[in-house]
């Protein structure tokens, strides 16, 4: 039950911020949309791959491996593609790098600190969502104010 929300979760947050940063991709520069799509891809990629990892124990390391990979290329693909090329391209590098990291990491977990793992990825995974959704909120109204400066001018 905990890996299911943990996933549902990290999609809805993921989801938001790709929404957010599309809707404001004329007020931010290449530089907070590189880093707004490398954020979002990586920090979903490794806790998806994390529980994906825990998941399937089973396996082999391949299966997360790749299907964590391919989620956070999809996520930084398309939370930098409306802002720039090279934003798409450092979202997805970030989002395979995370894949591969957190599918790693849920395999090697032991029993005993899955669950804490899992919690303290989500912990983590919420504050950094929050202080980038920040940042892309500070850096829109900056453009803002300087959009209005320039008018009264």
């Amino acid at each position: 039950m905990l890996e299911w929300a943990s996933i549902i979760l990290t999609v809805l947050l993921s989801s938001y911020v790709i929404i957010v940063s599309t809707k404001k991709k004329n007020k931010l520069s290449c530089t907070v949309g590189k880093m707004a799509s490398m954020t979002n891809s990586m920090m979903a990629s490794v806790t998806i791959g994390t529980v994906l990892g825990i998941m399937l124990r089973s396996t082999d390391l391949s299966i997360p491996t790749i299907i964590s990979v391919m989620i956070g290329m999809s996520i930084g693909f398309l939370t930098g593609r409306p802002i720039s090329q090279m934003a798409a391209l450092e979202g997805i590098t970030a989002g395979i790098m995370g894949g591969m990291m957190g599918a790693m990491l849920g395999m090697m977990l032991q029993t005993t600190y899955m669950e804490l793992m899992m919690y303290f990825l989500d912990v983590i995974y919420v504050i950094v969502m929050i202080l980038l959704l920040k940042v892309i909120d500070k850096e829109a109204n900056k453009q803002n104010e300087a959009m209005k400066s320039y008018k009264t001018i």
